[in-house]
């Protein structure tokens, strides 16, 4: 008997809790008490319950009886963990007796490693107690792979924010056996361990492949580490995410009769200047450090990099920059530019630009003459002078609807190649099994058949890597602007797509169109 009131009787019967309906109305809500009275009363149906506490003479099964403790181990046996069942007034009465039992469980389980000292061990009743916990593995240490850094091209910005364009980190030249880079290879992990005494192998840490041009870098092991160093003297580089040393070709002096015009593959270095009438051209990096500047050079031309000229351009209406990549400028008079970006420190006089992006140092930059002409965006702190005179600012934005068209054409010629070339491909492997050992008209058809489908194929590459430059252009494409951040003089013209205005008064700020108005 567990209970007995004017209401029910509340039996143990084995493992089943029974109750006897004696009267009506004894309030579910105050079965709680019992059942913190008795923790290992555990109801089974509340329905039947509810229905038991409202009948007379009647009997029904509401629970089970559980037993003092319950052992469970979770499913990664990392842990094992104890239900306490009793009441901590009857494990108090049998404290010694209870610890034994658990003990026994432990065992009788098998639980052996990472078992707590039960004493130290505080039991509350209904609650999951852990009472053994294994070792979990540590998985070893990733590679970690760490390269020479190249510096990035830009300025320095002085205190009051303008930009320093006489000192730049533009090449970063190595010499043979130079570190280029490493590799500290994966670690290995540490074992664990679970509740049963079993060994849980460790993962060994990912590997990474290293990135590097292997004409250009060997690979070392030292110290028990992969280190990559230079095979010869070069420029350092970076070509879609692989490190390499590109050719470097160092000028100490000036670039004139004594070496005559430049044609380099690779980076080229002058600690002088270009003299008047010589042209570098390279397919690299090209800086020229010289304080004096370049006048009246022909042309510099980097197919592939950057250009950095320390001390500026003066080009009596004849010289040509012009670069793949980027212009790093202090300032340019009377010549024309040709860059994805040009960066100028002092001013763009008298000079024609044709980039992405055109920006003249924001604080002090000047923009007198000449035409510059933008993709997205130009900047400057002044555009035009007091004497008015024509000043051109046109950022072309992007046409899109334009771009699309085009798009929609290269894609029909190249569905059209695509055709040709697997008709081709099917007729060459029938005429291939009678043009094997052939000579004359037959060898020589074979041959053409062959340098035709060899050619749409390439047609086809370019047709692709062009309709993909374009969406490219079309994702990346931002609203043109003008940003004047001073003052523009009267004279200067604003251009913004095919919308134009020529100033009659002094404005600053950044000149755009909104809701299809430019606003100036």
């Amino acid at each position: 008997m567990l209970i007995e009131n004017d209401y029910f009787d509340l039996v143990l019967q084995k493992e089943k809790v029974v109750i006897h309906s004696k009267k009506a109305g004894f309030p579910l809500k105050s079965f709680d008490a019992i059942t913190k009275q008795y923790p290992r009363l555990k109801i089974s149906s509340f329905a039947v319950l509810r229905k038991a506490l409202t009948e007379v003479d009647g009997e029904h099964v509401i629970g089970s009886w559980l037993p003092d403790f319950e052992l469970f181990v979770t499913a990664d046996k990392l842990k094992a963990q104890l239900m306490f069942n009793m009441s901590i007034e009857e494990f108090e009465n049998s404290r010694q007796a209870i610890l034994e039992q658990i003990n026994l469980a432990l065992d009788t389980a098998e639980i052996i490693y990472g078992r707590k000292p039960l004493e130290e061990v505080t039991f509350k009743s209904g609650e999951m107690l852990t009472i053994a916990a294994g070792s979990p593995p540590q998985n070893g240490a990733d590679a970690v792979i760490t390269y020479m850094e190249i510096p990035e091209k830009k300025p320095v910005i002085r205190e009051d924010g303008s930009a320093d364009y006489y000192e730049m980190n533009f090449v970063t030249p190595v010499k043979e056996g130079d570190w280029i880079g490493e590799k500290i290879p994966p670690q290995q992990g540490i074992d664990g361990q679970d509740v049963y005494g079993n060994v849980i192998s460790a993962q060994k840490g990912n590997d990474e492949k290293l990135s590097y041009d292997r004409k250009a870098i060997t690979e070392e092991e030292e110290e028990g580490k992969t280190v990559l160093r230079a095979m010869y003297g070069g420029a350092l580089e970076y070509t879609n995410g692989i490190i390499g040393i590109g050719k470097q070709l160092i000028i100490s002096g000036d670039v004139g009769p004594e070496t005559g015009s430049i044609t380099f593959d690779g980076a080229v270095s002058i600690y002088g200047t270009v003299l008047a009438g010589y042209s570098v051209k390279a397919t690299g990096d090209i800086s020229i450090e010289g304080n004096e500047g370049v006048t009246n050079a022909k042309e510099i031309q980097s197919s592939q990099g950057d250009i950095y000229i320390k001390g500026g351009v003066f080009g009596g209406g004849m010289t040509i920059v012009e670069a793949r990549g980027d212009i790093f400028i202090k300032h340019a008079n009377n010549c024309k530019l040709y860059a994805t970006v040009v960066h100028a420190g002092l001013y763009l006089f008298g000079t024609d630009v044709i980039a992405d992006r055109v920006l003249v140092d924001k604080n002090r930059g000047k923009i007198i003459g000449g035409h510059i002409e933008a993709l997205y965006r130009i900047e400057c702190a002044y555009a035009g002078n007091n004497h008015e005179r024509t000043t051109i600012l046109h950022a072309k934005g992007i046409n899109k609807d334009g771009l699309y068209k085009e798009i929609q054409e290269m894609a029909k010629d190249l569905k059209e190649r695509q055709s040709v070339l697997d008709r081709l491909e099917q007729h060459s492997v029938q005429f291939e099994k009678v043009a094997v050992g052939a000579r004359g008209p037959q060898a020589e058809a074979y041959k053409k058949t062959k340098e035709t489908i060899e050619s749409n194929r390439i047609a086809i590459q370019e047709l692709d890597k062009e309709i993909q430059t374009r969406m490219h252009i079309i994702k990346q494409a931002v609203p043109a602007q003008v940003e004047v951040a001073r003052e523009a003089y009267p004279g200067a013209i604003i251009q913004i797509g095919s919308r134009s205005t020529t100033l009659h008064d002094s404005r600053k700020g950044v000149f755009e169109i909104l809701d299809g108005v430019m606003n100036v």
